[in-house]
């Protein structure tokens, strides 16, 4: 492979990787309704995040009751099932409010709703979005995308360079005229 291919190459793989980064994710979000039986229950929502997000919503009990409101890791909601004390992301009590956090690292993250004065049934209407944007990942994909602009850049001069001189075909000469 000649050496402007490879840049070539490289640069490509550098262009995409920094698209990739810099494209923010996708928000989602949703409205539901959610029940917390009678009991030692508890209500969670699983989010898989793949890149830096922040998790924000509200929530509301029918009947004014309250709930506990926390956004748990896998290893704060493996504490969490086990009732062992954790520290949490967010955490809330309340008969209606919001929550949010901004997450820095991919992973498993929860939003769980568990009973928060008594253990009778409750019903809750929960909204989340699921969205936002990370500067270091955006100053990296601005980095990875410029540094494959500059390869590509590189590699096509080192493709003029390897290539023959044209030839001038097309050029038509004349004698000189005799005076």
């Amino acid at each position: 492979m000649k050496s402007f291919q490879a840049i070539l190459v490289v640069a490509s793989i550098l262009f995409i990787i920094g698209v990739y980064v810099i494209y923010p994710p996708l928000p989602v979000s949703d409205n539901l309704a959610a029940n917390i039986p009678t009991g030692n229950y508890y209500y969670r929502i699983t989010f898989n995040i793949y890149k830096a997000n922040q998790i924000s919503g509200t929530y509301s009990v029918t009947g004014g009751t309250t709930v506990n409101v926390y956004i748990l890791t896998a290893s704060q909601f493996d504490a969490y099932k086990a009732s062992q004390s954790t520290s949490n992301l967010f955490q809330a009590t309340g008969s209606s409010g919001s929550f949010s956090t901004t997450v820095s690292t991919p992973g498993t993250y929860y939003l769980v709703f568990d009973h928060a004065a008594n253990n009778n049934a409750q019903d809750l209407q929960i909204t989340y979005l699921l969205g936002g944007w990370n500067p270091i990942f955006l100053g990296a994909g601005v980095a990875l995308i410029a540094a494959g602009i500059a390869l590509g850049i590189l590699g096509n001069r080192q493709r003029r360079k390897q290539e023959a001189p044209r030839k001038a075909t097309d050029v038509v000469m004349f004698d000189q005229p005799k005076t």
